[in-house]
């Protein structure tokens, strides 16, 4: 049987919100990274042929109005404005798309999160058993086998690329020049989507581990569970307190109610509903009914009280769909009516309350 301090339960959703709350969520510095790496890549080498030919153009278009340049004193400021709001246009894309991309690779993991709490002082790091226990923990282990897997894997892929493509290095030897800067590129190319790709995967693999130390470290004890729901819900012995006098009020209530009625229909246990007349009313009106237990109660309540309790299934189960203090629906009446007038024949007190000086209510008047 597992020890209730130890940590075997997966986290509540508060005991995440919380953990989000202090900036702890699963996160690979690495998918960051990777995709930032691969998307500029793809930016750097397919954008107009490359950050190199824009800036080769840029260079040629200055150096040919290089002799009509001024650079006195007074037009070298604006030509170095010039040259770097020049450098900026080329610049700004690529920055603009780097920072893009980096807060969707870190959107797609963890969403939004606000936490000033990571950047908050603690004076724990500055435990030296606890740098030392960081350094030779698991954590710094697995990291550093993956920057080993990381540089091997870079090496192997460029050294792969590059003995396929030994053929043909040896015979760009001879050559012209743009066509060698042509092969050298795609060369490049190559091995920098290889490598990307390799990265882009093992960022991946380190997400997957993030996200099981980070579930492995907001675990709960059953304890911990147990006191968040007290938190959370309240003590349980007072919930059931409350829940008592609760029922016991609602009970208070229905003897009030059944206090009120004539006479009390039922199913015979399953439903039971009470019914109360007045001379001046245009007909009776439910003023208690229940299921089950409630109906157990209510019928107790009006033998107790020698109020007339009648069995009428049917009857019963149609009243108890009529909202409590309403009348009784018209095509009800009847059928209530004929119930209480059989039973004023053998209760003296419900046959004086149906008849005043001698005239009957109409009520009374209805047909057994």
């Amino acid at each position: 049987m597992a020890d209730q301090g130890e940590k075997t339960e997966a986290a509540t959703p508060r005991a995440r919100q919380k953990a989000r709350e202090r900036g702890q969520v699963a996160k690979s510095t690495e998918l960051v990274s990777a995709i930032l790496l691969f998307g500029m890549f793809i930016l750097l080498f397919n954008r107009n042929h490359g950050l190199a030919a824009q800036f080769s153009a840029y260079f040629t278009d200055t150096a040919g109005k290089a002799w009509t340049t001024d650079i006195s004193a007074d037009g070298l400021p604006l030509l170095i404005r010039e040259n770097i709001i020049g450098f900026l246009k080329i610049l700004a894309p690529y920055l603009i798309a780097s920072l893009v991309l980096a807060l969707l690779a870190s959107l797609l993991q963890v969403g939004l999160v606000f936490s000033a709490e990571p950047l908050s002082p603690q004076l724990s790091k500055l435990n030296p058993l606890k740098g030392f226990q960081r350094i030779f923990s698991m954590k710094a282990v697995v990291d550093f086998l993956k920057n080993i897997l990381k540089l091997a894997a870079v090496g192997f892929v460029g050294f792969s690329v590059l003995y396929a493509a030994y053929p043909g290095i040896i015979v760009s030897v001879d050559r012209q020049p743009f066509d060698s800067v042509a092969f050298a590129t795609t060369i490049g190319y190559r091995i920098g989507m290889f490598c990307c790709g390799l990265l882009l995967v093992i960022a991946i693999l380190d997400y997957i581990y993030q996200k099981f130390e980070f579930e492995k470290s907001i675990k709960m004890s059953k304890q911990e569970i147990k006191e968040e729901y007290k938190n959370m819900e309240g003590d349980p012995q007072i919930k059931r307190r409350i829940r008592e006098m609760g029922r016991q009020y609602a009970m208070s209530s229905m003897q009030e109610q059944v206090q009120r009625a004539d006479a009390v229909i039922t199913n015979p246990t399953h439903y039971a509903v009470a019914v109360c007349y007045e001379l001046d009313w245009p007909a009776p009106m439910v003023v208690a009914k229940g299921v089950d237990y409630s109906a157990l109660r209510i019928i107790r309540y009006a033998e107790e009280l020698e109020i007339p309790v009648y069995q009428q299934p049917e009857l019963a189960r149609a009243l108890y769909t009529v909202e409590l203090e309403q009348y009784v629906p018209a095509n009800l009446f009847r059928a209530v009516a004929r119930v209480l007038a059989h039973l004023a024949r053998y209760d003296g007190k419900l046959r004086r309350k149906l008849g005043t000086g001698g005239k009957a209510s109409p009520v009374a008047q209805a047909k057994p």
